[in-house]
């Protein structure tokens, strides 16, 4: 699927390429700082209400999926390329060809099947350990989730050839 055996890297990072990645974690570990206060507050004051720890949950693991992003993207940078042309090919037509829905489907669709390779590995499941639909399948996932497709950005934009 993807040539995840890639050899390790080797010499020293740029000063710029240190700094963006302490500037890249340190803002990310301010906001899950920022949300486990309000946590924190939420539950001092005796707040109970299940929506609100729900939209405050959320906003954590929205954050921690941030993360783990920031995380491994560094490490195995050709991974989000691999993501986009798997995808592609799953479409069978490029993210431009298609529009700008289809656009926004192969990035949401790429950005879930990384993620599911950073997850993977953190289970010891390889890229190449995945079934060569898993691709196919995330997309397919992504066209027909009612929570994006029904988004009031999504519902108006058409792929090119769709009529209104």
């Amino acid at each position: 699927m993807t040539d995840s055996k890639q050899p390790r890297r080797d010499g020293d990072l740029s000063h710029e390429q240190v700094a963006l990645l302490v500037e890249q974690f340190t803002g990310q570990t301010n906001r899950i700082a920022d949300i486990t206060a309000t946590l924190i507050k939420y539950a001092q004051a005796g707040g109970k209400d299940w929506e609100t720890y729900e939209c405050i949950l959320d906003h954590l693991a929205r954050e921690g999926m941030k993360l783990i992003q920031y995380g491994r993207g560094p490490l195995q940078p050709h991974l989000e390329k691999a993501t986009c042309v798997q995808i592609e090919q799953a479409a069978g037509t490029t993210a431009r060809q298609g529009g700008m829905r289809e656009h926004l489907h192969q990035r949401t669709a790429s950005s879930l099947l990384a993620t599911v390779w950073f997850a993977g590995q953190h289970h010891l499941v390889e890229p190449d350990d995945w079934p060569d639909t898993l691709p196919a399948t995330v997309l397919g996932a992504i066209r027909q989730a009612p929570a994006i497709n029904n988004d009031p950005t999504m519902r108006n934009l058409r792929d090119t050839g769709e009529s209104r």
